[in-house]
């Protein structure tokens, strides 16, 4: 918020030289930017002359930093009582959106961010298509491949003789009897050739009995539509299969097709070719494995007096093998229990086979699956502890558990919501009442469903944001995360456990959160407003399952705060809020050497520089393989301990695949230290935690596999005690 104008008075007029608020001279003090800029841009009074080019970063006259608010959240302001002026230190770390391929946004101290330059990764060549891959945070670079099948222009490297038809490459099979050159070998249906099997309902696979049948879509053409097609019909295959029942009494057929990543679908017909008769369908889903499947089941199929044969079509995004997979089961109706009007009752300790296949989709989920849900329901006499355990009986999907007051179907009945291998809801004294159970999954599957009731405990101390818990600046603490239920949603990532803690800020500080996971969990780590009410309270975030967690808000103003950790099995994870008064950015305009390395403070500080403009002159140990000697161009920073530190480097937010290392003195450049050098190709940047003891150290600001560019690092140094996480 920006604070009221300085009022004109004799005082200040005296502390100031003689400056004076009314006077009609010309103001001593040259053009100037943020809240005190009038200027022009040539000096004093805009007059151009021999004056220096005015100092953007500085405003008016004052005596003490409350003077100094120029209203750009991005700009660090203060008094610079050595100028008698304010001073705007713009800080580009404020400004970054989290998005990588817009580029990296700038803080100017007249107008507060601005937008980036977006990344560009033009390599120049017509056989490549170039992009910036927001997943990764790096420019993606691939081959000229025009109709996609795999196989690149066979002009820019490749072995596609023609790429602008997917069916022909060098990675196809050469069709018989089609007078093309479908591999790409230069001849035309030579001896090698192969006519693809069961292409069309004249060729059929025939399948009489249950099993599991190996075809493949390689050669075959695109002939049969289905509600579950996929989309590229110039790229898809099929191959037909035909279903054989015997005579008798009905039986439903369930169909499961399994490829190893390539898109399958399945559908069951009652004749073949005409799209009219379609009985089921299943279009195509991912594996916990990596894998792609598809399902379906038919119900009540047969006939009493003679046999009945339904085709079958097994369709791909493009040709490779599948396994088909066919079971010939009890007749069954489809589950009744799809609403919450028609839930069927969840007994506790006794398992329900819940198959989440063809139910659809009718409940709203924080927890979206792309499959439809089945319905339960459970009622209370009185409040209690409530566990609900899901777990996949085939492992082709992960199942989907959400917990819900008896209104049921709309968002906000949702009381809390889990997707993962095996999903664990818990809530604590859940009161009196009824309640339903939504069950889904992310692929189809069948999952056993068990609901446990226990006398209601007493909430932990670091449960929800009215949690008496304290999180003591800089000093780890370790959260068991057993008995803790999910409380807290700030939109900071997929529904978890989590366990809260209060931050209490006397000054203005910057704040660094870093979780550290257990192996194998995922999870977040926000910084909230004290009533944790949702996104809009949510002042800072990270979320995924590479460990360590960090995220960060700078100047931050004093107050009372909450810190969110989250886990998503669980599991014990160590939480660390580092707190330090709020200092500006230390820019890095040089710290190319030896000779010119910046000294970091004992206290630590956040520093900004940029390396493409700087020399290559340091090797690192943990860079790529076959880079270039010396790797890509570096700064360096120097930092000196007189005493056993807790040493914290964060580069997060930084524009380009960082490598951050830290070398043993006294002499320049140093030795790298074991586990003190790390790349930084995630969406956080390099990190570093190290426990140092008294010396001299060298920062090496680098770039992985010759990257450089904008870059921000962030150095807490603190006491070591506590620096252990789980």
């Amino acid at each position: 918020m920006t604070r009221p104008a300085l009022v004109c008075c004799a005082a200040l007029a005296a502390a100031l030289t003689g400056a004076a608020c009314s006077s009609s001279a010309p103001s001593p003090f040259p053009s100037t930017g943020g809240a005190g800029g009038t200027g022009g841009e040539g000096g004093a009074g805009g007059a151009g002359g021999d004056l220096a080019p005015a100092d953007p970063t500085l405003g008016g006259p004052c005596v003490d930093d409350e003077q100094c608010e120029d209203g750009f959240p991005c700009t660090f302001d203060a008094c610079d009582t050595d100028a008698g002026r304010c001073r705007f230190t713009p800080d580009d770390s404020v400004c970054q959106n989290g998005v990588y391929c817009d580029g990296v946004e700038r803080c100017n101290p007249r107008l507060g961010c601005v937008p980036g330059e977006p990344i560009g990764c033009s390599d120049g060549s017509s056989c490549t298509i170039d992009a910036c891959d927001e997943a990764t945070r790096a420019c993606s670079s691939a081959p000229r491949d025009a109709d996609l099948d795999g196989d690149p222009d066979v002009h820019c490297g490749g072995g596609d003789c023609d790429d602008a038809d997917p069916t022909v490459s060098s990675s196809q099979p050469e069709i018989c009897g089609n007078g093309r050159d479908d591999d790409c070998d230069g001849a035309t249906d030579e001896d090698d050739c192969v006519s693809p099997e069961h292409d069309t309902c004249a060729d059929a696979l025939e399948i009489t009995a249950p099993g599991a049948y190996a075809m493949t879509t390689a050669g075959a053409g695109f002939h049969y539509a289905s509600s579950c097609g996929l989309p590229r019909p110039a790229r898809t295959h099929d191959v037909v299969a035909a279903v054989v029942l015997p005579p008798g009494p009905p039986v439903d057929v369930q169909v499961t097709a399994r490829t190893e990543g390539t898109d399958v679908a399945v559908t069951l017909a009652g004749q073949c070719g005409d799209a009219a008769t379609e009985l089921a369908c299943g279009r195509p889903f991912e594996t916990a494995d990596g894998g792609k499947l598809a399902k379906l089941r038919a119900r009540g199929l047969g006939d009493p007096e003679r046999a009945t044969a339904l085709p079958l079509y097994v369709t791909t995004a493009e040709g490779a093998p599948v396994l088909v997979e066919v079971a010939f089961l009890p007749p069954s109706p489809a589950p009744e229990n799809e609403t919450c009007g028609e839930a069927a009752t969840l007994v506790p300790g006794e398992p329900a086979l819940a198959t989440i296949l063809d139910a659809a989709r009718d409940l709203g989920t924080a927890c979206e699956t792309g499959l439809g849900e089945l319905v339960y329901t459970f009622e209370l006499t009185e409040p209690r502890d409530v566990d609900l355990y899901a777990a996949s009986t085939d492992g082709d999907g992960a199942p989907s558990l959400s917990l819900r007051t008896a209104a049921c179907a709309l968002p906000e009945d949702e009381i809390t919501c889990q997707t993962a291998v095996a999903p664990h809801l818990f809530r604590r004294a859940l009161p009196a009442g009824t309640y339903a159970v939504a069950v889904s999954a992310t692929a189809p599957t069948s999952a056993l469903v068990t609901l446990e009731l226990s006398p209601p405990t007493e909430p932990p101390p670091d449960e929800g944001c009215a949690s008496g818990a304290a999180l003591e600046p800089n000093r780890t603490v370790t959260a068991t995360l057993a008995g803790h239920q999910d409380d807290v949603d700030l939109g900071c990532g997929p529904a978890a456990v989590d366990v809260v803690y209060a931050l209490e800020l006397p000054v203005a500080s910057d704040v660094l959160l870093v979780e550290k996971l257990s192996a194998g969990d995922s999870g977040a780590i926000a910084l909230s407003a004290p009533a944790c009410g949702g996104p809009d309270d949510r002042l800072a975030c990270a979320e995924g399952a590479v460990s360590p967690l960090r995220s960060a808000r700078r100047n931050l103003p004093a107050g009372s705060y909450r810190v969110v950790a989250e886990s998503q099995l669980r599991q014990p994870v160590s939480v660390t809020a580092f707190v330090r008064p709020a200092v500006p950015p230390t820019l890095v305009p040089f710290s190319d050497a030896c000779d010119d390395a910046l000294e970091i403070p004992e206290s630590g500080g956040f520093f900004q520089g940029n390396t493409t403009n700087a020399a290559a002159d340091f090797d690192a140990g943990c860079d790529r393989a076959g880079t270039q000697d010396r790797g890509a161009r570096d700064q360096l920073l120097k930092l000196t301990l007189t005493a056993r530190r807790r040493v914290v480097l964060d580069m997060a937010g930084s524009s380009y695949e960082t490598l951050l290392s830290v070398r043993r003195g006294p002499a320049c450049p140093g030795t790298e230290m074991p586990l003190s050098c790390t790349i930084g190709v995630g969406p956080q940047r390099s990190f570093l935690d190290l426990v140092l003891d008294p010396g001299v150290y060298f920062v090496q600001i680098d770039g992985h596999a010759m990257a450089h560019g904008l870059w921000f690092l962030d150095v807490r140094v603190v006491d070591p005690e506590d620096a252990e996480g789980p």
